[in-house]
């Protein structure tokens, strides 16, 4: 990066990123709600003592791993959230600044 060339945001990109983001939290969302459908299912490894021992550790490790990647969703949420605010903001600062620059230039006579 060459900090004496100035550099300009497109912002609009940033606005479909913020929408890729989203989008992609939704896939994520809906892959798990099926995932959990698919591993919630009946207690495939058995009845007896061993499989009721590797049932619960098998829901406590499945529990915390479902926690976890429902977590990551709300995550892409709000940073897709706030790229779109923070994309608008930037644009509406930008488009206010061209303004003031343009308005002092007409009073300079240029």
């Amino acid at each position: 990066m060459n900090p004496s060339k100035p550099t300009k945001l497109n912002f609009d990109s940033l606005a479909d990123s913020a929408g890729r983001l989203g989008d992609a939290a939704q896939t994520m969302e809906d892959g798990l709600v099926k995932l959990q459908a698919t591993v919630t299912t009946e207690s495939p490894w058995g009845a007896d003592e061993a499989g009721t021992v590797f049932g619960m550790a098998y829901q406590m490790v499945l529990g915390h791993a479902m926690e976890t990647y429902g977590s990551r969703c709300g995550q892409l949420v709000e940073a897709g959230s706030g790229l779109a605010e923070m994309a608008a903001e930037a644009k509406a600062t930008d488009l206010a600044i061209e303004d003031l620059l343009a308005s002092i230039a007409k009073n300079l006579g240029r």
